[in-house]
């Protein structure tokens, strides 16, 4: 079954400044997987038929630039699972963009500690000796 990646514009949630936000869905064997792009866009700039914004929408070339990068970067990781014939879903498709980007984790005593060393480092002695106390 072919994997489908397109941008919609997600009409049925209204943010507080009255716009949508945009959404990538991936479909692949019937299931639909959607994941926020961080952008939204008013309802009255964006073509639904054509999912892209309308010409007169404010930013309308690095909204297409962003959506044209997401789009490619999904199917880049789609081409090489079908190259290297390993199984996947919009679940798993999620996951591996997930891990393009690595995330840091910090335990929490670690994090006080980076924080206590970087106040010592701004000569906020005192500040960071309440820290160290806690």
């Amino acid at each position: 079954m072919e994997a489908t990646v397109n941008v919609t514009c997600y009409k049925s949630k209204v943010l507080k400044n009255g716009e949508s936000p945009l959404m990538v869905r991936i479909c692949k064997d019937g299931k639909k997987k959607y994941k926020s792009l961080g952008i939204s866009v008013n309802p009255i700039h964006w073509d639904f038929k054509k999912n892209l914004p309308k010409a007169k929408c404010p930013n309308y070339e690095t909204l297409l630039i962003l959506i044209n990068e997401k789009i490619s970067e999904f199917q880049r990781i789609i081409l090489d699972k079908k190259i290297n014939n390993i199984e996947f879903t919009a679940t798993t498709l999620l996951q591996a963009t997930d891990t393009l980007q690595p995330k840091h984790l910090v335990s929490v005593g670690e994090g006080f500690l980076s924080y206590i060393q970087s106040l010592k480092d701004e000569h906020r002695l005192r500040y960071a000796g309440m820290f160290e106390v806690s």
